[in-house]
């Protein structure tokens, strides 16, 4: 757990800076200067763009996550096989463009003029922010196989996330209107990949050179079969993140799904730490796979989860007793009506639950059995898509979180089950029971201690304490030995103890 603990810590740091930049872009920028439209418009463009990126990749990620180990060498060429995935998947791309330019009139047909009239405007932008994005995560998981997290990790958690609060700035200070905020984060997503590439070329970790341009060393139809399964997992997986955004747009409306969009992009600050420790954790995994070290992932499984709970918990309560300090913040009655907040108590239950899972999808992803995945989450596809249809005509953006939390709390007990029975490992103790009781107990401190006459002054004075109650809850109960561990070494830097 060496190098997870190294780089994960400092993709931790990252991950929250980036969790601030974010916080304020949804919360004191976005309700100020868009409307629920717009703003759903936004989203939908994201989401529609991270999965048609996923499709058109061929599964070049996972790809490159389970076989990089196998194809490593010590002359920095690694046979090619970081050339042939790219070809690989600019071959995708064109096929994926094809369809997507052809598809146009039934792909439109599902967001009416009245439901979306921005998505029809706006259709072509799809193709450059697609490329960028299938770019950047092809680059990004060439960096994790060689342990380069961190900075990919801050290109878009961090650079991207300030280039679009500079952007919402701008059309606050009358410089840009909307049209002109679409275009130039559609920019900012080709920069940001432009950079990482520069980087990756700066490591001294690939070459440019390819010797056999047959690739005649890779068994590409073993590779090509395997990406075909894990993209269309993979897919499917981000399809059930994104489901909610598309189905809510074509047949509730971008207001709508913009304030399900809102509290589902706060409440997925608690999946902050899995991102984090995924960064590197994926390919450790990966490795043990190949050593066959099940003992090695047995206990990043545990350790994961419990860690991952320990901190998602905090944040959950932590957005919870300040719901009213953020409604003061947001000051925007389209987002901020009370009766919404229920969506993020809901959804926030679902990331707990994703992030408590831990490994339990990438271990079976990185296994010989990955084709289970594939299955499982078409049927949970299929579930989650049905329960859309029948709940969002009558809850609107509630039947959307109901039935996110539902299909990914079937996810990881299948998963769980899966990984418990085949492979006799499973993360859960006592310990992440001992966790639920903290968080009850933190809650009801930080919800009855007594209001600050400042609105920023109660943030800090609340938060604060109810973080040291349930961190002191936590380090006595020895809930985490990582989370111990690093309490220890910290109090011992600053010669608190000895």
């Amino acid at each position: 757990m060496g190098i997870v603990k190294k780089q994960a810590y400092k993709n931790t740091i990252v991950s929250y800076a980036g969790m601030a930049i974010a916080y304020i872009n949804t919360v004191l920028l976005f309700p100020f200067f868009t409307n629920t439209a717009e703003y759903g418009f936004y989203n939908l463009i994201i989401s529609v763009s991270v999965l048609y990126s996923l499709v058109s990749s061929m599964g070049g990620p996972s790809i490159i996550a389970k076989y990089f180990p196998f194809y490593r060498t010590e002359d920095r060429r690694h046979n090619g096989f970081i050339h042939w995935v790219a070809i690989l998947t600019l071959i995708g791309f064109t096929g994926a463009t094809i369809l997507y330019i052809l598809l146009k009139p039934i792909i439109l047909g599902a967001y009416t003029a009245n439901k979306s009239p921005l998505f029809a405007q706006y259709y072509y932008y799809l193709i450059p922010l697609s490329f960028f994005v299938v770019s950047f995560s092809y680059l990004e998981m060439t960096g994790r196989v060689v342990y380069k997290t961190i900075y990919s990790n801050i290109l878009q958690n961090v650079l991207l996330r300030l280039l679009t609060t500079g952007y919402l700035l701008m059309i606050a200070a009358g410089w840009i209107n909307f049209h002109d905020f679409i275009f130039l984060y559609i920019g900012s997503n080709g920069l940001i990949s432009l950079l990482l590439l520069i980087s990756l070329f700066a490591s001294g970790n690939f070459s440019r050179k390819v010797d056999d341009y047959r690739f005649k060393s890779i068994k590409k139809a073993e590779i090509v079969n395997f990406g075909l399964f894990t993209l269309v997992s993979s897919a499917i997986y981000v399809l059930l993140q994104k489901v909610d955004t598309l189905m809510l747009s074509s047949m509730a409306g971008d207001s709508i799904q913009g304030v399900y969009s809102w509290y589902f992009n706060i409440a997925i600050l608690i999946s902050v730490p899995a991102q984090a420790l995924s960064r590197t954790t994926y390919a450790i995994v990966a490795d043990a796979w190949k050593s066959k070290n099940m003992a090695n992932i047995a206990e990043v499984y545990a350790k994961t989860s419990i860690i991952q709970m320990v901190i998602g918990c905090l944040l959950f309560i932590g957005i919870i007793i300040n719901r009213e300090n953020l409604y003061t913040v947001a000051r925007n009655k389209d987002f901020t009506d009370p009766k919404y907040f229920s969506l993020f108590l809901v959804i926030g239950l679902g990331f707990l639950v994703d992030i408590t899972g831990g490994l339990n999808t990438y271990i079976i992803t990185t296994s010989h059995k990955y084709r289970l995945i594939t299955v499982l989450i078409i049927i949970a596809s299929i579930f989650c898509i049905g329960l859309n249809y029948l709940l969002i005509p009558k809850y609107k953006g509630m039947g959307s979180a109901i039935a996110y939390l539902l299909t990914v709390t079937g996810i990881n007990f299948c998963t769980w089950f899966y990984i418990k029975y085949r492979f006799k490992m499973q993360p859960f103790t006592y310990k992440h029971l001992v966790v639920i009781f903290i968080s009850i107990a933190s809650y009801f401190a930080g919800k009855y201690f007594w209001r600050m006459p400042n609105l920023y002054l109660d943030i800090a004075m609340r938060s604060g304490f109810t973080a040291i109650v349930y961190g002191l809850l936590t380090y006595f109960c020895h809930i985490s030995e990582d989370f111990n561990e690093k309490i220890d070494k910290t109090l011992k830097g600053l010669k608190l103890t000895r």
